[in-house]
């Protein structure tokens, strides 16, 4: 047996996920916290509960979002949950190392068939559970993982992986393999978690509902009188949340909302103070983006320059005018479109029409938010430092 052969058989022997593991991947390794839940881990639980319990779909779960939004760590939040539940056959595959170790995602899972279960996947009776991180970083994921929920019919599957290349998939896999997104925190989201550090283990929530009857009433009030209407109702609730921020030392409403824009609205920044290396850590996730993702999505585009030199006018604009994009960037209007296409694939970019009737949504341009407005914060800051101009700091 070869070098390789004996590496890919320890890392194997390693895939099953003990308590200790769970442990050792949810807990802060200094102040001894485990991680706080994300929001979408209560829809993720009821997908797998289902699962184990009636056998209902979807059983085959891709968590696709931003690089930093804790994707990975949702990953062993569902192994901790799994494990709960006393279904202790949970295996975890880290398709980066397999990668460097010169294997390939289907030569390790038949290995994993031949030396760790003994067994094919179809002679499976009862269940299994397991769990892919960064699944793109194998060519051919998408084949692999298709035979494999053909085959393995008790599997509960799960796997993280860049939005751009999980969207970027076939129609037969696209059937069997529901695409969660994971987004970064919504502000409330993050006032939750910056209180749940603080007080070590319990989050303040606003009441149940309120973000939804907020959205119904600003977005579908047929007219003003009747949204202000809406709005005085709700006043209560909103005005009892923000007043819970004084039981907590640390929630200062102005101070987190800035910090919440400019940079901890990517759950992996959570435990960074230092500013600059919240921008430098940012910066560093769009050039693997720009350099990893987009040529996996898109061969064709190769010159990067071009790509960040779009990202850096956008940044300063909301606006897309294609033809005065074409003339800054030095490209045609066609791959000005394109480019922005690719970019909204690759969950850095959201697209929006503008607001209105068909004739306005026609004429007028498009226009591109950030998917957090701590990317554009961070591109901002290599042209205006730290203190950027205050037309900038909403955004």
């Amino acid at each position: 047996m070869n070098i390789v052969d004996d590496n890919l058989k320890y890392y194997l022997e390693n895939t099953l996920v003990t308590k200790a593991v769970i442990d050792s991947r949810l807990t802060h390794p200094i102040i001894k916290l485990r991680y706080p839940k994300r929001w979408v881990y209560i829809l993720l639980q009821k997908y797998v509960n289902n699962f184990f319990t009636s056998g209902s779909e979807p059983r085959f779960i891709a968590l696709a979002g931003l690089r930093g939004v804790g994707k990975t760590t949702l990953l062993w939040q569902m192994a901790d949950y799994i494990y709960g539940k006393n279904h202790k056959q949970i295996y975890f595959f880290n398709v980066n190392i397999l990668k460097n170790l010169g294997v390939d995602l289907h030569t390790a899972l038949e290995e994993f068939q031949r030396h760790i279960l003994k067994k094919r996947f179809n002679q499976l009776n009862e269940p299994i559970t397991l769990l892919f991180d960064e699944v793109h970083d194998d060519e051919n994921w998408s084949k692999t993982l298709k035979i494999l929920y053909d085959e393995a019919r008790t599997a509960c599957i799960l796997c993280t992986g860049s939005s751009a290349l999980l969207l970027n998939q076939t129609a037969d896999l696209a059937r069997r393999m529901h695409i969660e997104k994971i987004f970064p925190f919504k502000f409330s989201e993050f006032v939750a978690v910056k209180s749940y550090l603080e007080s070590k283990g319990s989050m303040l929530t606003p009441v149940k509902g309120l973000s939804a009857n907020m959205k119904e009433t600003l977005f579908y009030s047929e007219t003003i009188q009747d949204a202000f209407s809406k709005i005085k109702i709700l006043e209560k609730d909103v005005n009892s949340y923000y007043q819970s921020f004084n039981n907590y030392e640390t929630l200062d409403l102005k101070k987190l909302w800035q910090r919440y824009i400019a940079y901890q609205n990517i759950p992996n920044f959570l435990f960074y103070e230092n500013e600059i290396s919240i921008n430098d850590s940012i910066l560093d996730l769009f050039k693997r983006v720009i350099l990893e993702d987009i040529p996996k999505l898109n061969t064709s585009f190769t010159d990067s320059a071009k790509i960040e030199r779009l990202i850096l006018r956008l940044a300063g604009s909301d606006e897309i005018n294609p033809e005065k994009l074409a003339g800054i960037i030095g490209v045609k209007q066609n791959e000005i479109n394109e480019l922005i296409d690719i970019l909204a694939k690759a969950e850095l970019l959201n697209v929006l029409l503008p607001y209105g009737g068909l004739d306005t949504k026609i004429v007028k341009n498009k226009k591109a938010f950030f998917m957090s407005p701590s990317l554009r914060s961070a591109l901002l800051s290599t042209l205006y430092g730290q203190h950027l101009p205050e037309q900038f700091k909403s955004k």
